[in-house]
């Protein structure tokens, strides 16, 4: 005889097929926000800010594209130069530099026998050099530069740069730049920093020196909760008065800033054109707005890549990075390309989170994570 199922059982047994489908396919894939604090060492070599994080189940987990780059390509030596190699053409790379030490290197802090060896890596590599004269004139007239083009630029103004790092670019015949954060000149605080006397001294040599800000090197509260932004880009909270400023006010206060600097410049250096690096690489469109009514015409960012004449808010290549050796920040400039730009947004993908517990397992690679540190550790030998 024929029986007919009643319809809450029918219902029951979709929601139980669900349910087991559910759990086999796993559960949603869960949002995590990198750990800065996590350090991945790769066979000896340091690297921070991966993108690591630690999921809900206590598992390491790592960018797709981390493991590309530190694992699976980030192992190679060095190239050897092979004399008419063209590693650019029409583009130019932007060295990063902030202060030359013959103490303790720090983040910014680079020792000059680093620094010197970097220097005679791009001439035995077959880079060549160019002036921010030339830079300029490729950006904003089209003109050509040669081939393996690179710019030398420093932020900060740090007196290091004409003690320790001016002798070193004389020898090589290099000119560079320093963006200098002008008020600390004027007044002379914190770190010492160049002198007026001594950037014309330079100046006649090939040096040149611009904007970073007369005083807006700094952070500033944005709220009533303390919370701090770049002074470039917020409207600060006035404790005073107990609000923000206005649009009109912040914007007010970025260009008295700005136009200050471009003064001083002007007038103890002598300086007939305006270019600026951001603090921090800091800025947002109402700063972009505020420069072309300034006739500043270039900036410059922290962001890595290399600079088509297109890219007038330029990207440069931190060659103070006291976790890699000369070599390997010259071998980055021979690899640089349009797509290894960080965070310029023009792919609009994220790289997938892996484990790399698992992935270690599947490829060989010995693993030791501590927790308690934040530091991983992967060592294996290269195949050859």
């Amino acid at each position: 005889m024929q029986t007919t199922r009643k319809p809450w059982i029918v219902l029951l047994s979709f929601v139980l097929i669900a349910s087991m489908i559910l759990s086999a396919c796993g559960k949603a894939e869960e949002q995590l926000e990198p750990d800065p604090s996590i350090k991945i060492v790769v066979n000896g070599k340091v690297w921070n800010d991966t993108g690591a994080a630690v999921n809900s189940e206590g598992r390491l987990m790592v960018p797709s594209e981390f493991l590309k780059k530190a694992v699976e390509n980030g192992e190679e030596p060095p190239a050897e130069h092979v004399e008419g190699t063209v590693y650019f053409k029409n583009q130019v790379a932007v060295l990063m530099y902030h202060d030359v030490t013959e103490g303790e290197t720090t983040k910014t802090a680079l020792s000059v026998k680093d620094f010197e060896e970097q220097m005679e890596l791009l001439k035995t590599n077959g880079f060549h050099v160019i002036s921010m004269k030339e830079y300029s004139d490729f950006m904003l007239q089209q003109k050509a530069v040669p081939d393996n083009a690179v710019l030398i630029t420093f932020d900060d103004g740090y007196e290091s740069f004409y003690t320790l790092a001016y002798p070193i670019l004389k020898k090589y015949g290099y000119p560079a730049t320093n963006f200098v954060i002008v008020s600390f000149v004027d007044h002379r605080i914190g770190v010492p920093k160049m002198t007026w006397d001594q950037m014309r001294e330079m100046k006649k040599e090939g040096m040149t020196f611009y904007n970073h800000t007369y005083n807006s090197h700094l952070y500033i509260n944005v709220d009533k909760k303390g919370r701090t932004k770049p002074a470039l880009t917020q409207p600060m909270y006035l404790d005073n008065e107990d609000r923000k400023e206005t649009q009109e006010e912040y914007k007010k206060r970025i260009t008295d800033d700005l136009v200050k600097a471009e003064e001083r410049l002007k007038e103890e250096l002598g300086n007939t054109d305006s270019i600026i690096a951001f603090p921090y690489g800091a800025f947002n469109q109402d700063v972009l707005e505020l420069l072309k009514s300034l006739n500043i015409h270039i900036s410059f960012t922290v962001r890595k890549g290399i600079n088509s004449s297109k890219d007038v808010n330029g990207f440069r290549v931190n060659g103070a990075d006291v976790k890699e050796n000369p070599r390997i920040v010259i071998n980055h400039l021979k690899n640089l390309t349009e797509a290894s730009f960080e965070g310029s947004g023009k792919s609009g993908k994220t790289s997938k989170l892996v484990s790399l517990r698992q992935y270690c397992d599947k490829n060989n690679i010995s693993l030791a994570w501590d927790p308690s540190t934040r530091e991983a550790r992967l060592t294996f030998a290269k195949k050859t």
